[in-house]
């Protein structure tokens, strides 16, 4: 059977991931999580904390892969493979 290593070190004990969390990374995951806290303090239902924060967590991915221009790397790699798929 094989074992997807990387995700069995997030729950194994002593296991240690090939990469530490850097400064920003971790800054970001505080932030959300004292946002989620806070908005559960001034009463908003825990089912809508979690459609909010999954709803920036989605934007915050578009806006990222727009900024480094992966959404245009992508469509122009479609556009040239289009014309074979077309063809076959």
């Amino acid at each position: 059977m094989h074992v997807n290593k990387s995700a069995t070190l997030c729950v194994v004990s002593g296991g240690s991931s090939a990469r530490r969390l850097v400064g920003a990374e971790a800054a970001v995951i505080v932030v959300v999580i004292v946002v989620a806290a806070a908005l559960r303090a001034v009463g908003m239902k825990p089912m809508e904390v979690m459609r909010l924060m999954g709803a920036a967590g989605l934007l915050s991915v578009v806006v990222t892969q727009l900024a480094t221009g992966a959404v245009s790397r992508g469509l122009r790699h479609l556009a040239r493979a289009q014309p074979t798929l077309l063809l076959g």
